[in-house]
């Protein structure tokens, strides 16, 4: 009776659409639409809940909704008849003390985590069976329409009847073509559940995967968003294999950057190769652009766009091969290159000069140097002031190749040879040992002035001092500190403040930063809560809204674009940082408290920040390990920000000297 239910509910398409589109007299009573679906619904359900176990943990924990919860029950899909269940990494992001599966037949079995797929977020659990499992059925993929029924089952809540959310396949090919989508009711109540057709089998693997957040563990941002997405079994069959071995299975990365930011219009033209990448070390270069990508050379696929490209390596694992094709000036080339789960910690490589500014535009074509900082590499291979850096390895600094180019593309434990020239003509080869930015308080005296003709400025009737800025249509109030030394034709270093809870006292900002912007070209930004009480995360884009405002209105020298934060205001300061990369190179967080899971990103080139942190709090130490480790520089103090006293606080001077050493190169 079973296989003739579910092959009478697998027309029931046809049938609804019958009903809909014909008015027949002689079919008045065949049953009502709502009960057909009701049918379907249930007989898919009832075919696979008896590959559908519950999984229970204890002894980890997790964060939901930003709390702390206690483990207990979630779901798994069984994948072989001798005891190999797929399940999701919800439960599994530490190591549980103990894993038991429930079967459908109320057995209690104690389960082994055998390995993860951190690509997929999803985990392998392996348990001892006295009698074969009922494995999940697949789904066909060729078969799917996007619009058809599907159902997402779960056994949290009991562990012989599964609970069933309907919904319809939304999209396939989503995160980066490793996931499909739905809108049936995603949550952890069903995570490592499947997802089926109206015939009971299996297209995919409930999954807390998303597009990528700040903080670890905040997937009820999308499973409270509308959309979830499901892994299709088919890959993770593919993979089955590997993860039995014990083998965790990572996303494999290349190592490339590309230019550009639309990634639906513009072609994969490379801005640079991540130093020691499997990129570099196969030649792939600067300039090349990448036409095409696969896995085999039968199987390469056509590369337009940033879009293409992400979506073609999205589903590549560490470990694998891929074979990348390249347009290089009209040379066509090809390149195998193994995948790597880790590319080596990039640090941005420190050379230790300041270029003058009557030398430098916004991309500059020439550097001269206007100062050498102490105990800097350029310091010991005796560069000095006046000189004019020609070239380094070989690659002629000019409006193609500026300085910051070059040096975002060496590896910072380089020693590399630069060519230099001096003020009547004669020039010399200098051997400089790179190394990364220095993390202690620098003391020097260097103070660059740049000539301005200011006959005729078109700034000079513009506002200066203290002015209020405008906001549009939120509460929070912002001011800008702008020194009455200001010329358009200036570039100035731009701070951007998330002031502690409450209003701000403008006059004490004012005197506390006045001296500092006028002598070394700087705008400070202060914006204020809405809330007396303080910030919320829903007020994070008004950083880049005052960044935006500022740039557009202002000369703003890029390279010297920080955000900070107090207090509550810190963590809105580091979010804004991570989510424009490379926008602020600066990021000052005063006495902040930041949760135990936030997440710092790899450093990469040209995005690279840098960070002073000041206070008591213990969350700093942890902070400071994971960026430094992640290969930030990290300028730390353990005082105190008195934000009543910015006077007389004795932070202002080491971090109005950290940020003067953003300009430096």
């Amino acid at each position: 009776m079973l296989s003739k239910s579910i092959g009478l509910n697998s027309m029931c398409g046809r049938i609804i659409l019958l009903i809909l589109l014909i008015n027949v007299d002689g079919w008045a009573d065949e049953p009502p639409l709502a009960e057909l679906e009701q049918s379907a619904f249930q007989a898919a359900t009832l075919f696979a809940q008896d590959s559908v176990v519950q999984v229970e943990t204890f002894g980890g924990s997790e964060i939901v909704n930003q709390q702390l919860t206690a483990s207990g029950p979630s779901t798994g899909t069984i994948l072989t008849s001798d005891g190999w269940i797929i399940t999701s990494t919800f439960q599994f992001r530490g190591q549980p003390a103990s894993i038991t599966v429930v079967l459908p037949d109320q057995q209690r079995k104690a389960a082994k985590l055998v390995a993860r797929d951190l690509s997929r977020e999803l985990a392998l659990l392996k348990i001892d069976v006295d009698a074969p499992l009922r494995p999940i059925q697949a789904s066909d993929p060729n078969a799917w329409k996007v619009g058809q029924w599907v159902m997402a089952l779960g056994k949290t809540f009991d562990t012989q009847n599964a609970s069933c959310s309907v919904g319809i396949l939304s999209a396939i090919g989503r995160v980066w073509n490793k996931a499909i989508q739905t809108d049936a009711k995603i949550s952890p109540q069903n995570y490592g559940g499947p997802i089926v057709d109206l015939n009971g089998r299996a297209m995919g693997i409930l999954t807390p995967i998303n597009p990528g957040i700040v903080t670890e563990g905040e997937v009820e941002q999308w499973y409270d968003s509308g959309i979830g997405f499901a892994i299709p079994l088919r890959d993770v069959l593919d993979r089955l294999s590997r993860l039995q071995q014990g083998e965790d299975i990572h996303p494999g990365k290349l190592g490339i950057r590309w230019r550009g930011k639309d990634e639906y219009s513009e072609p994969v033209v490379l801005h640079g190769v991540s130093p020691g990448s499997p990129a570099a070390k196969i030649g792939i270069r600067k300039g090349d652009r990448v036409v095409g990508l696969g896995i085999r050379p039968d199987a390469i696929t056509t590369i337009e766009n940033h879009s293409q490209f992400k979506h073609a390596i999205g589903t590549v694992d560490a470990g694998q091969n891929v074979i990348i094709a390249i347009d290089r000036q009209g040379e066509k080339l090809s390149f195998e290159c193994p995948l790597v789960k880790d590319l080596p910690v990039y640090r941005e490589p420190y050379l230790g000069v300041l270029i003058d500014p009557n030398e430098e535009g916004s991309e500059p074509s020439s550097a001269r140097i206007g100062g050498v900082l102490p105990e800097s590499p350029a310091a010991k291979a005796g560069l000095k002031v006046g000189e004019t850096l020609q070239s380094i390895q070989g690659t002629k600094i000019d409006a193609e190749n500026s300085l910051e180019s070059i040096l975002g593309a060496l590896d910072f434990r380089e020693t590399v040879v630069i060519v230099v020239r001096d003020g009547s003509g004669e020039t010399r080869t200098v051997s400089v040992s790179l190394q990364p930015r220095p993390e202690n308080d620098l003391e020097w005296d260097y103070r660059l002035t740049r000539d301005v003709d200011t006959e005729g400025d078109a700034t000079k009737d513009s506002p200066r001092g203290t002015i209020q800025l405008p906001l549009g249509d939120v509460k929070n109030k912002a001011f800008a500190l702008i020194p009455s030394t200001y010329q358009q034709k200036v570039p100035h270093g731009l701070l951007v403040i998330f002031g502690d809870a409450g209003s701000q006292n403008q006059a004490q900002w004012s005197s506390a930063w006045e001296n500092f912007i006028r002598e070394h070209r700087w705008i400070v930004v202060v914006a204020q809560s809405a809330d007396e009480k303080g910030w919320s995360f829903d007020e994070a884009e008004l950083g880049l809204r005052l960044q935006s405002y500022m740039t557009q209105n202002y000369t703003i020298d890029r390279r010297r674009i920080a955000v900070g934060g107090i207090g509550s205001g810190s963590l809105l300061a580091y979010i804004t940082s991570v989510q424009m990369p490379g926008v602020f190179r600066g990021v000052w967080l005063s006495n902040p408290k930041l949760p135990p899971r936030l997440r710092v990103p790899s450093n990469e080139p040209f995005r690279s920040a840098h960070f002073f942190v000041n206070g008591s709090d213990k969350s700093i130490d942890r902070f400071v390990e994971m960026a430094r480790n992640a290969g930030y520089s990290v300028q730390s103090v353990s005082t105190e920000l008195d934000a009543s006293k910015l006077i007389d606080s004795p932070i202002l001077g080491p971090l109005q000297r950290w940020l003067r050493l953003l300009e430096a190169y």
